[in-house]
């Protein structure tokens, strides 16, 4: 009898860390820029990368207006990369001091999501700074 009950604890038991191991969280990243000077509103996107995959991407929108995307990932420890997009001449390039911008327009770090993470980015142009806070 004790074996029996002691099985059953056991296999409830794995049920239960099979389950948690595949519960699901979701991210949002809210970007914007500020100091955005006449004549320089680009064409942006911002591409998020978790884990070295691509996750998520933004609309294509002017640099003057705030955008968004949300995805879910599995709950745990991921290595996040997030980086803004300039389309110019028709081509999309990374928003970086090497392409001649005058910021690197991305983020770069870690984070444990359990149920709910969101990550406010602002590019400030006049500071040359991106300032991130996560939530």
């Amino acid at each position: 009898m004790k074996k029996n009950i002691l099985l059953l604890v056991l296999i409830f038991s794995m049920c239960t860390l099979v389950v948690n191991a595949q519960k699901k969280g979701s991210v949002t990243v809210n970007t914007m820029f500020t100091g955005i000077l006449d004549g320089y509103d680009h064409i942006n996107k911002t591409m998020v990368y978790v884990d070295g995959k691509l996750e998520c991407e933004t609309s294509e929108l002017p640099q003057s207006r705030s955008n968004s995307c949300t995805f879910t990932l599995p709950r745990g420890r991921h290595k996040l990369r997030i980086i803004n997009m300039a389309k110019y001449d028709g081509k999309w390039e990374e928003h970086t001091y090497e392409n001649k911008y005058s910021l690197d327009a991305l983020y770069e770090g870690k984070m444990k999501l359990r149920k709910k993470f969101t990550i406010n980015l602002v590019f400030d142009i006049t500071k040359e700074k991106t300032f991130a806070k996560l939530n």
